[in-house]
């Protein structure tokens, strides 16, 4: 598979934003033999589709979409912290610009 397809695919799957849908969409989308790249990669595409969502709970809910025991591991507290960091450095530099 190619780069540029690998990334459209992969940033298709993250917009899917609940866990379960990504990864339904991961293994219709692209060959058995990517599937665990395209896990390893998804925690890091999730976070900025995370924070689009309107609520706290909508955003609480697509995290907890995740299982704990999701591959690789460590997934939950990767996109946990990747959706505290992006709000927090948005809340900076909105601090910033006033």
């Amino acid at each position: 598979m190619k780069p540029d397809l690998f990334r459209a695919i992969m940033k298709n799957a993250a917009e899917k934003i609940y866990y379960p849908q990504c990864l339904q969409y991961i293994e219709i989308s692209m060959p058995a033999e990517m599937h665990d790249l395209a896990k390893a990669t998804l925690p890091y595409l999730l976070p900025s589709n995370i924070l689009s969502l309107k609520t706290k709970e909508e955003r609480r809910e697509a995290i907890d979409s995740i299982p704990d025991d999701a591959t690789p591991a460590f997934t939950k507290d990767i996109v946990k912290l990747g959706v505290q960091n992006i709000w927090n450095k948005d809340k900076r530099n909105a601090f910033k610009a006033k």
